[in-house]
């Protein structure tokens, strides 16, 4: 017969979490001198805590309102209902092919039954949606992307609208700086192709609709439930001990890079987007960056190579410049995600990271090569003092 706390891990599991974390993706578990709380800011109800190598989620206090998700640049964090995959689906799914319009509506605006929930997708809430969603529908062949919700001064989920701004901004950036017809907009009606007059219709697909959330609900339950139950039958129930088992850190201590799957989807679809001839554009956009070098300042100490986590910073292996004590470092515009790491990890100061990227270089296959001086101190000891006596 099953214990009582048997119960209350049961009930504590079937409570599912809004919010999945990728440990080994977030900059701040990866390294405590980041600097990283995008989270933590822009989470409405304090719900989000980084610090000591780790990122926590109160499950209870979580609204699921996602703005979390758009802003983290390692895609750390990911909704767990709806996913990112399933909302993109829908939007494509409810657009209307014959306009070029897909309609995306929060679940207030949804819940006053002015529009036909065949014609629109449903979300939680518009901070759900990032930019790597909206560039995946316009380049579906959509564009007229609208993003309606309802009054946020009165709504639980009302301190995201500034966050819900600034990803429709930076979306529009993107568009444009593709060359791009298709646009971004926001507003608190539905446009008439939405409209149904038919409330009982309204009303019964509405029904359907939330039949079929609930279905799914209950299937990530029983897959949890499932999951957990092979974990302990296969011994994984228990947490590495160490920060570097946590992460697969190599002897040396560098860290398993990963590909920054949203940047390369972005690019994708701005490649889709884009008119024949390449634009000659610079974007000011928070999901790519440019690394610059103080070289006469920098030590070579290659911190920032060792704690980059997509490999958006290495070191050449093939060419060397006319200097013996210099080296180059590869850098790979396409693959950084302004994460900053590289910037708070610098023992020197000497690096800084510029949000303006011209749409060139993000297409360039062949890396930007940065010179600096080769290591005069294998051991880095004298750079860390130079750090911290400053």
């Amino acid at each position: 017969m099953p214990s009582f706390g048997d119960m209350l891990e049961v009930v504590d599991l079937l409570q599912l979490k809004a919010i999945s974390v990728r440990e080994d993706r977030c900059v701040a578990v990866r390294n405590r001198n980041s600097k990283c709380q995008r989270c933590v800011e822009a989470c409405i109800v304090d719900a989000v805590t980084v610090s000591h190598n780790e990122v926590k989620i109160d499950s209870g206090a979580c609204v699921n309102c996602g703005c979390c998700i758009a802003v983290c640049p390692t895609g750390a964090l990911s909704a767990v209902e709806p996913s990112q995959a399933a909302l993109e689906e829908e939007a494509c799914r409810a657009g209307d092919p014959s306009s070029g319009t897909s309609i995306v509506a929060c679940a207030r605006k949804a819940a006053r039954k002015e529009g036909d929930p065949e014609k629109y997708a449903e979300v939680p809430c518009l901070g759900h949606l990032t930019e790597e969603e909206l560039m995946n529908v316009a380049a579906s062949g959509y564009d007229d992307v609208v993003l309606v919700d309802g009054d946020c001064a009165s709504c639980k989920f009302g301190a995201a609208s500034a966050y819900i701004s600034d990803m429709v901004a930076n979306a529009c950036k993107l568009l444009d700086g593709c060359g791009a017809e298709a646009i971004v907009t926001r507003t608190s009606e539905f446009p008439p192709e939405a409209i149904d007059r038919e409330s009982a219709n309204i009303r019964g697909k509405s029904r359907r609709g939330l039949m079929r959330q609930t279905g799914s609900y209950v299937k990530t339950v029983a897959g949890n439930v499932a999951q957990k139950t092979i974990d302990e039958k296969l011994g994984r129930g228990k947490e590495p001990v160490t920060l570097r088992d946590r992460l697969g850190a190599g002897k040396s201590g560098k860290m398993p890079t990963f590909s920054p799957s949203a940047n390369y989807r972005i690019l994708e679809d701005m490649e889709k987007l884009a008119p024949s001839h390449a634009p000659e554009a610079v974007i000011d956009t928070r999901h790519f960056g440019i690394v610059s070098i103080e070289a006469d300042r920098c030590s070579g100490c290659g911190m920032c190579v060792m704690f980059c986590p997509t490999g958006a910073l290495k070191f050449d292996d093939f060419d060397e410049p006319d200097d013996p004590d210099h080296r180059y470092l590869e850098f790979q515009a396409a693959d950084c995600t302004q994460c900053m790491l590289c910037k708070d990890v610098c023992l020197r100061y000497c690096l800084e990271v510029d949000s303006k990227v011209p749409v060139r270089e993000l297409f360039d296959f062949e890396p930007r090569l940065v010179e600096i001086a080769r290591p005069q101190h294998p051991s880095g000891l004298s750079s860390f003092r130079l750090r911290t006596q400053k």
